[in-house]
């Protein structure tokens, strides 16, 4: 009798303890690379912005903080969690945020998906290996565009912050000055996300008394660095 209530018992409290770890809000798993875009309800990211946009070879030059929290999260149809996050803007440190739009993340023992608006990407593929490469726009109509985890374990310093374990993503490297440039980063900091992002996509005028001179018809300079991150 006492062998039966203990075989029992124990399979009830294992129960027990699965509910408790799937109930958590903490969605990583150490040692794939999870780690290095922890999904929280609650927690939050800080950056300052500088973008140079250009608009029929014009330039607006724009500085301002963005806020990336995420606010909720529900479960997919894939049993997975998707997280729902919060984009808010503010010009200085003195003023109030603004939200801005609303983008999402789902994550899975396979890869790190962010939809930005209506367009998916792929940030990760999971686990994280060094020079590994995947599509980045596997979800989206936009066109293969590869990946390649250039730097794995690496330190980074950004505002005076040293991240002491970082990857970096390199989402696109040409060198094309003559009809378009795409240079594209993102650096992610272990149990913190992403801490920079550098974008450089510039269409140049290529009419026959201009072609070769980097003359820049339309495009964006972009660079977002982390200042401070939380749980609220």
């Amino acid at each position: 009798m006492k062998h039966f209530l203990r075989f029992l018992i124990l399979p009830l409290l294992t129960g027990v303890l699965v509910v408790a770890c799937d109930s958590s809000d903490n969605d990583t798993s150490p040692g794939t690379g999870t780690e290095y875009f922890p999904l929280k309800t609650g927690s939050y990211l800080v950056y300052d912005v500088s973008e140079i946009i250009y608009t029929l070879s014009v330039p607006e030059t724009l500085q301002y903080q963005l806020k990336v929290a995420m606010v909720d999260k529900f479960l997919n149809s894939e049993g997975d969690s998707t997280f729902v996050i919060h984009r808010s803007r503010r010009n200085i440190a003195a003023d109030n945020w603004t939200y801005q739009d609303t983008w999402s993340v789902r994550k899975n023992e396979r890869e790190v998906v962010m939809s930005e608006g209506n367009v998916s990407y792929v940030k990760l593929k999971l686990p994280v290996r060094q020079n590994m490469e995947w599509d980045g726009n596997a979800y989206n109509t936009l066109g293969e565009d590869e990946y390649t985890l250039e730097e794995l374990k690496v330190s980074k310093t950004y505002n005076n912050q040293t991240f002491e374990d970082c990857i970096t993503v390199n989402q696109n490297d040409n060198d094309d000055f003559i009809v378009f440039l795409d240079q594209r980063k993102e650096v992610y900091a272990k149990d913190i996300g992403l801490v920079y992002k550098e974008t450089t996509q510039l269409h140049y005028c290529t009419q026959d008394d201009c072609l070769g001179q980097q003359k820049v018809e339309s495009g964006t300079i972009y660079e977002q660095t982390i200042t401070t991150y939380g749980v609220e």
